[in-house]
Protein backbone atom coordinates (compact mmCIF):
# COMPACT_ATOMS: atom_id res chain seq x y z
CA UNK A 1 0.00 0.00 0.00
CA UNK A 2 1.46 3.37 -0.99
CA UNK A 3 1.76 6.57 0.93
CA UNK A 4 -0.71 8.26 -0.44
CA UNK A 5 -2.94 4.97 0.20
CA UNK A 6 -3.00 4.83 3.86
CA UNK A 7 -3.03 8.40 4.43
CA UNK A 8 -1.72 11.43 2.38
CA UNK A 9 -4.52 11.23 -0.40
CA UNK A 10 -4.11 14.07 -2.94
CA UNK A 11 -7.77 12.44 -4.30
CA UNK A 12 -9.86 14.84 -2.27
CA UNK A 13 -8.40 17.91 -1.34
CA UNK A 14 -9.89 21.21 -2.33
CA UNK A 15 -7.47 23.37 -4.50
CA UNK A 16 -7.30 25.72 -1.98
CA UNK A 17 -6.05 23.31 0.21
CA UNK A 18 -3.65 22.14 -2.17
CA UNK A 19 -2.28 26.33 -2.29
CA UNK A 20 -2.28 25.98 1.42
CA UNK A 21 -0.16 22.69 1.28
CA UNK A 22 2.10 24.32 -1.80
CA UNK A 23 3.17 27.39 0.38
CA UNK A 24 3.67 25.14 3.44
CA UNK A 25 6.46 23.18 1.85
CA UNK A 26 8.00 26.48 0.73
CA UNK A 27 7.97 28.01 4.33
CA UNK A 28 9.66 25.26 5.32
CA UNK A 29 12.12 24.95 2.62
CA UNK A 30 12.97 28.49 3.54
CA UNK A 31 12.94 28.14 7.15
CA UNK A 32 15.77 25.41 6.61
CA UNK A 33 17.45 27.27 3.89
CA UNK A 34 17.91 30.03 6.47
CA UNK A 35 18.10 28.37 9.43
CA UNK A 36 20.76 30.23 10.71
CA UNK A 37 19.17 33.86 10.35
CA UNK A 38 14.94 32.61 11.89
CA UNK A 39 15.57 32.76 15.03
CA UNK A 40 11.98 30.54 14.78
CA UNK A 41 12.73 28.32 12.10
CA UNK A 42 12.52 24.87 14.30
CA UNK A 43 8.86 26.09 15.50
CA UNK A 44 8.28 27.72 12.35
CA UNK A 45 8.81 23.99 10.91
CA UNK A 46 6.81 22.20 13.32
CA UNK A 47 3.80 24.13 12.65
CA UNK A 48 3.74 23.90 9.12
CA UNK A 49 3.92 20.25 9.64
CA UNK A 50 1.71 20.04 11.97
CA UNK A 51 -1.11 22.22 9.72
CA UNK A 52 -0.13 20.37 6.74
CA UNK A 53 -0.76 16.89 8.41
CA UNK A 54 -4.04 18.51 9.43
CA UNK A 55 -5.31 19.17 6.75
CA UNK A 56 -5.10 15.69 5.64
CA UNK A 57 -6.33 14.36 8.48
CA UNK A 58 -9.89 16.42 8.92
CA UNK A 59 -10.19 15.44 4.67
CA UNK A 60 -10.03 12.16 5.77
CA UNK A 61 -12.69 12.53 8.63
CA UNK A 62 -14.28 15.17 7.48
CA UNK A 63 -17.80 13.22 6.44
CA UNK A 64 -18.20 11.31 10.14
CA UNK A 65 -20.03 14.56 11.56
CA UNK A 66 -21.61 17.52 10.49
CA UNK A 67 -19.01 19.49 13.20
CA UNK A 68 -16.40 17.77 11.01
CA UNK A 69 -17.04 18.89 8.25
CA UNK A 70 -17.95 22.46 9.03
CA UNK A 71 -14.17 22.44 10.51
CA UNK A 72 -12.79 20.95 7.08
CA UNK A 73 -14.73 24.55 5.54
CA UNK A 74 -13.48 27.13 8.15
CA UNK A 75 -10.27 25.41 8.88
CA UNK A 76 -8.42 27.85 6.39
CA UNK A 77 -9.09 30.84 8.89
CA UNK A 78 -6.15 28.83 10.60
CA UNK A 79 -4.03 28.53 7.78
CA UNK A 80 -3.81 32.08 6.68
CA UNK A 81 -2.50 33.10 10.04
CA UNK A 82 0.10 30.27 10.49
CA UNK A 83 0.90 31.30 6.85
CA UNK A 84 1.15 35.26 7.53
CA UNK A 85 3.03 34.43 10.97
CA UNK A 86 5.86 32.26 9.39
CA UNK A 87 6.14 34.34 6.14
CA UNK A 88 6.38 37.64 8.72
CA UNK A 89 9.35 35.84 10.94
CA UNK A 90 11.68 35.40 7.89
CA UNK A 91 10.98 39.06 7.04
CA UNK A 92 11.92 40.52 9.94
CA UNK A 93 14.49 37.98 10.71
CA UNK A 94 16.73 39.89 7.95
CA UNK A 95 16.39 43.09 9.00
CA UNK A 96 15.53 44.55 5.70
CA UNK A 97 14.65 48.52 5.61
CA UNK A 98 11.53 50.13 6.18
CA UNK A 99 10.49 51.27 2.81
CA UNK A 100 7.85 53.72 4.77
CA UNK A 101 10.03 57.04 3.71
CA UNK A 102 9.18 56.34 0.35
CA UNK A 103 5.88 55.67 1.16
CA UNK A 104 4.94 58.85 2.93
CA UNK A 105 6.81 60.31 0.13
CA UNK A 106 4.72 58.79 -2.81
CA UNK A 107 1.71 59.73 -0.58
CA UNK A 108 2.25 63.35 -0.35
CA UNK A 109 2.80 63.17 -4.73
CA UNK A 110 -0.39 62.15 -5.00
CA UNK A 111 -2.44 64.07 -2.48
CA UNK A 112 0.21 67.00 -1.05
CA UNK A 113 -0.66 65.76 2.39
CA UNK A 114 -1.14 62.64 4.86
CA UNK A 115 -3.79 60.46 3.66
CA UNK A 116 -5.20 59.24 7.19
CA UNK A 117 -5.56 63.58 7.02
CA UNK A 118 -8.26 63.23 4.56
CA UNK A 119 -10.57 62.29 7.13
CA UNK A 120 -9.59 65.05 9.91
CA UNK A 121 -12.29 66.95 9.20
CA UNK A 122 -15.41 63.83 9.53
CA UNK A 123 -13.41 61.54 12.27
CA UNK A 124 -15.72 61.07 15.39
CA UNK A 125 -16.16 57.63 17.70
CA UNK A 126 -19.18 56.64 15.51
CA UNK A 127 -17.65 56.33 12.40
CA UNK A 128 -14.02 54.78 14.28
CA UNK A 129 -16.20 52.56 15.95
CA UNK A 130 -17.87 51.32 12.51
CA UNK A 131 -14.56 51.00 10.58
CA UNK A 132 -12.43 49.05 13.58
CA UNK A 133 -15.48 46.97 13.42
CA UNK A 134 -15.66 46.31 9.23
CA UNK A 135 -11.79 46.12 9.17
CA UNK A 136 -11.69 43.20 12.10
CA UNK A 137 -14.52 41.66 9.86
CA UNK A 138 -11.51 41.07 7.21
CA UNK A 139 -10.50 37.87 8.38
CA UNK A 140 -14.32 36.86 7.95
CA UNK A 141 -15.65 38.52 4.64
CA UNK A 142 -14.55 35.46 2.79
CA UNK A 143 -17.67 33.23 5.08
CA UNK A 144 -19.84 35.61 4.82
CA UNK A 145 -19.57 36.19 0.81
CA UNK A 146 -19.50 32.38 0.34
CA UNK A 147 -21.62 30.67 2.83
CA UNK A 148 -24.57 30.16 1.10
CA UNK A 149 -22.60 29.76 -2.10
CA UNK A 150 -21.28 26.74 -0.20
CA UNK A 151 -24.75 25.00 0.08
CA UNK A 152 -25.52 24.86 -3.47
CA UNK A 153 -22.57 21.79 -3.55
CA UNK A 154 -20.86 23.47 -6.92
CA UNK A 155 -17.42 24.07 -8.02
CA UNK A 156 -18.13 27.94 -7.41
CA UNK A 157 -17.06 27.57 -3.56
CA UNK A 158 -13.85 25.92 -4.46
CA UNK A 159 -12.97 28.28 -7.09
CA UNK A 160 -13.78 31.68 -4.81
CA UNK A 161 -12.00 30.11 -1.62
CA UNK A 162 -8.74 29.18 -3.75
CA UNK A 163 -8.70 32.84 -5.42
CA UNK A 164 -9.67 33.81 -2.02
CA UNK A 165 -6.42 32.50 -0.42
CA UNK A 166 -4.12 32.95 -3.56
CA UNK A 167 -4.45 36.47 -2.44
CA UNK A 168 -3.62 35.86 0.87
CA UNK A 169 -0.84 34.36 0.18
CA UNK A 170 -0.01 36.64 -3.01
CA UNK A 171 0.35 39.38 -0.47
CA UNK A 172 2.56 38.08 2.10
CA UNK A 173 5.09 37.24 -0.61
CA UNK A 174 4.76 40.42 -1.60
CA UNK A 175 5.57 42.04 1.91
CA UNK A 176 9.02 41.25 1.00
CA UNK A 177 9.57 43.35 -1.48
CA UNK A 178 8.56 46.83 0.43
CA UNK A 179 8.56 45.70 3.98
CA UNK A 180 6.91 48.92 5.82
CA UNK A 181 4.74 49.05 9.19
CA UNK A 182 2.37 52.04 8.38
CA UNK A 183 1.45 55.52 9.51
CA UNK A 184 0.33 54.78 12.44
CA UNK A 185 3.40 54.33 13.68
CA UNK A 186 5.46 56.68 10.92
CA UNK A 187 3.27 59.67 10.83
CA UNK A 188 1.21 59.47 13.92
CA UNK A 189 1.51 58.66 17.43
CA UNK A 190 0.84 54.45 17.99
CA UNK A 191 0.65 54.90 21.85
CA UNK A 192 -2.34 58.40 21.22
CA UNK A 193 -4.40 56.46 18.76
CA UNK A 194 -6.63 55.90 21.58
CA UNK A 195 -6.95 59.32 22.13
CA UNK A 196 -6.56 60.48 18.61
CA UNK A 197 -9.31 58.04 17.41
CA UNK A 198 -11.59 56.99 20.18
CA UNK A 199 -14.31 54.61 19.93
CA UNK A 200 -17.72 53.51 21.73
CA UNK A 201 -17.95 50.17 22.50
CA UNK A 202 -15.69 47.59 21.00
CA UNK A 203 -12.88 49.87 19.51
CA UNK A 204 -10.47 49.51 21.92
CA UNK A 205 -10.53 45.76 22.49
CA UNK A 206 -10.66 45.08 18.40
CA UNK A 207 -7.16 47.33 18.46
CA UNK A 208 -5.72 45.23 20.64
CA UNK A 209 -6.97 41.93 18.80
CA UNK A 210 -5.30 43.51 15.83
CA UNK A 211 -1.89 44.95 17.52
CA UNK A 212 -1.13 41.30 18.85
CA UNK A 213 -2.27 39.55 15.61
CA UNK A 214 0.51 42.34 13.85
CA UNK A 215 3.01 41.44 16.26
CA UNK A 216 3.08 43.93 19.10
CA UNK A 217 3.09 41.58 22.09
CA UNK A 218 5.39 43.20 24.76
CA UNK A 219 4.26 46.59 25.86
CA UNK A 220 7.93 47.01 27.19
CA UNK A 221 9.37 46.70 23.45
CA UNK A 222 8.97 49.85 20.71
CA UNK A 223 6.51 48.33 19.13
CA UNK A 224 7.58 50.05 15.52
CA UNK A 225 10.46 47.55 16.33
CA UNK A 226 8.38 44.41 16.88
CA UNK A 227 5.32 44.73 14.54
CA UNK A 228 5.04 42.56 10.68
CA UNK A 229 6.23 44.43 8.35
CA UNK A 230 2.70 43.84 6.20
CA UNK A 231 1.44 47.36 4.88
CA UNK A 232 2.50 47.08 1.16
CA UNK A 233 0.50 45.85 -0.69
CA UNK A 234 -2.80 46.22 1.92
CA UNK A 235 -3.48 42.49 1.74
CA UNK A 236 -6.99 43.70 3.41
CA UNK A 237 -7.48 45.47 -0.05
CA UNK A 238 -6.83 42.67 -2.10
CA UNK A 239 -8.70 39.70 -0.50
CA UNK A 240 -11.42 42.13 -0.17
CA UNK A 241 -11.69 43.32 -3.89
CA UNK A 242 -11.15 39.11 -4.59
CA UNK A 243 -14.24 38.17 -2.27
CA UNK A 244 -16.25 40.94 -3.19
CA UNK A 245 -15.53 40.01 -7.21
CA UNK A 246 -16.77 36.52 -6.95
CA UNK A 247 -19.54 36.99 -4.72
CA UNK A 248 -21.10 39.16 -7.29
CA UNK A 249 -19.64 36.91 -10.20
CA UNK A 250 -21.84 34.00 -8.01
CA UNK A 251 -24.67 35.86 -7.65
CA UNK A 252 -24.26 35.60 -3.30
CA UNK A 253 -27.30 36.19 -1.68
CA UNK A 254 -25.26 38.09 0.59
CA UNK A 255 -23.39 40.13 -2.22
CA UNK A 256 -24.53 43.38 -1.03
CA UNK A 257 -23.88 42.97 2.76
CA UNK A 258 -20.61 41.44 1.22
CA UNK A 259 -19.43 44.42 -0.98
CA UNK A 260 -20.55 46.95 1.55
CA UNK A 261 -17.82 45.88 4.44
CA UNK A 262 -15.30 45.45 1.71
CA UNK A 263 -15.31 48.91 0.58
CA UNK A 264 -15.77 49.59 4.08
CA UNK A 265 -12.87 47.64 4.96
CA UNK A 266 -10.52 49.55 2.19
CA UNK A 267 -11.56 52.63 3.19
CA UNK A 268 -10.98 51.75 6.84
CA UNK A 269 -7.51 50.96 6.87
CA UNK A 270 -6.60 54.75 5.90
CA UNK A 271 -9.27 55.82 7.87
CA UNK A 272 -7.57 53.97 11.02
CA UNK A 273 -4.09 54.66 9.99
CA UNK A 274 -3.03 51.28 9.24
CA UNK A 275 -2.35 52.01 5.60
CA UNK A 276 -0.38 54.77 3.26
CA UNK A 277 -2.75 55.38 -0.11
CA UNK A 278 0.32 54.06 -2.20
CA UNK A 279 -0.30 50.97 0.17
CA UNK A 280 -4.28 50.55 -1.33
CA UNK A 281 -3.71 51.29 -4.80
CA UNK A 282 -1.33 48.66 -5.42
CA UNK A 283 -3.24 46.39 -3.39
CA UNK A 284 -6.39 47.26 -6.37
CA UNK A 285 -3.55 46.67 -8.90
CA UNK A 286 -1.99 43.66 -7.35
CA UNK A 287 -6.06 41.93 -6.65
CA UNK A 288 -6.37 42.54 -10.31
CA UNK A 289 -3.23 40.49 -11.07
CA UNK A 290 -3.91 37.77 -8.71
CA UNK A 291 -7.19 36.95 -9.91
CA UNK A 292 -5.78 37.15 -13.61
CA UNK A 293 -2.53 34.43 -12.40
CA UNK A 294 -4.49 32.13 -9.91
CA UNK A 295 -5.92 30.36 -13.25
CA UNK A 296 -2.31 29.82 -13.98
CA UNK A 297 -0.98 28.81 -10.84
CA UNK A 298 -4.11 26.64 -10.67
CA UNK A 299 -3.21 24.77 -13.95
CA UNK A 300 0.41 23.98 -12.45
CA UNK A 301 -0.94 22.64 -9.46
CA UNK A 302 -3.29 20.42 -11.58
CA UNK A 303 -0.26 18.86 -13.46
CA UNK A 304 1.74 18.66 -10.04
CA UNK A 305 -1.33 16.84 -8.41
CA UNK A 306 -2.06 14.56 -11.46
CA UNK A 307 1.87 13.68 -11.88
CA UNK A 308 1.54 12.33 -7.87
CA UNK A 309 -1.17 10.62 -8.40
CA UNK A 310 -0.10 8.67 -11.45
CA UNK A 311 3.59 8.11 -9.88
CA UNK A 312 1.61 6.91 -6.50
CA UNK A 313 -0.56 4.55 -8.62
CA UNK A 314 2.15 2.63 -10.61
Amino acid sequence: MTLQAKFFSLEKLRFSELYTLFVLAILILGNIAFSWQVPMFAVNILIAIAYGWFIFFINKVKYKSRYLELLSNIHYLLGILIIYSIDNSIIKSFGLPDADATLVKWDYWLLGMNAGDIFNNIKNPYFTEYFQISYTLFYFLPIIGSVDIYFRQTEEFDILLRNVLFAYIFSYLLYVVMPSIGPRFTIYSFEQIHSDLPGLLATDFLRWIINLGGGVTNPNINPADTVNRDCMPSGHTMVSIVTMYYSIKFRSKYRAITSVIAISIIIATIYLRYHYLVDVLFGIVFAGISLLIESKFHKFIVILKDKFLLKSNN
